[in-house]
């Protein structure tokens, strides 16, 4: 059973990929998470590095992997990892996934240019606030290349929730290899010893080396592990 704080994020985001890229979809289930928040600051930036896994070969429904933000009731930022029954649209072949930056809120989806990623690529995924708190930016690029995948800036509000995402909808075919999130970073505006306090998994989702600052102001976590659904 979700913690009612992993089941709130949860619920925050959902619907963010199914909203934004067609009709609504039931949302069929989710594979495992890790949930923070909220803060009783704000975050001014975060950062991690996704290694996916393998997408499926063949695909029943839409299956999408992402870290997000939000604060409950604003915009949601999502960087979102998809497979769908045809992924030519991104350039994708067989086993490999569809990547884009976007931004959902009471304006509909705004969606990024988009690329292929394959499962073992290294994907680093940047959340910043701009120095006078009106617009965020989504930066994506390869890790170990540096090669550029989408890029999104829209003014949004404040920040206090971070979580990870597997959802899995129209009866998808869920994720068949484990996903990796390394050097993950959040950093807040003022300090809040508790906010580690927050942290919560579900679905067999294991993590190592959380930690704060000694200035209660950046939460940083080595590894979380989320494993495969099937």
């Amino acid at each position: 059973m979700l913690s009612q704080n992993l089941l709130t994020v949860l619920l925050a985001f959902a619907g963010v990929v199914s909203a934004a890229h067609g009709p609504l979809r039931k949302r069929d289930s989710w594979g495992g998470a890790l949930s923070l928040g909220p803060t009783t600051s704000h975050i001014l930036s975060s950062s991690t590095i996704i290694i996916p896994g393998t997408a499926p070969s063949t695909q029943n429904g839409e299956l999408f992997l992402w870290p997000g933000m939000s604060n409950g009731t604003g915009d949601l930022i999502q960087t979102t990892l998809e497979s769908w029954p045809d992924n030519s649209w991104c350039g994708a072949v067989t086993g490999e996934w569809c990547i884009r930056a976007s931004l959902f809120g009471s304006f509909g989806q705004l969606d990024a240019d988009s690329a292929a990623v394959k499962g073992t690529d290294n994907v680093l995924i940047n959340y910043t606030r701009s120095a006078d708190g009106t617009i965020w930016t989504q930066n994506v690029t390869n890790a170990k290349t540096g090669a550029y995948l989408s890029s999104f800036s829209h003014a949004s509000g404040p920040m206090t929730g971070w979580g990870t995402g597997t959802e899995c909808d129209d009866s998808c075919t869920g994720t068949i290899a484990a996903q990796t999130y390394k050097n993950t970073t959040i950093t807040l505006a003022s300090a809040d010893a508790s906010f580690i306090k927050t942290l919560t998994t579900s679905g067999g989702t294991t993590y190592t080396g959380a930690k704060m600052s000694a200035d209660n102001k950046v939460l940083t976590i080595e590894s979380i592990n989320i494993p495969s659904m099937t």
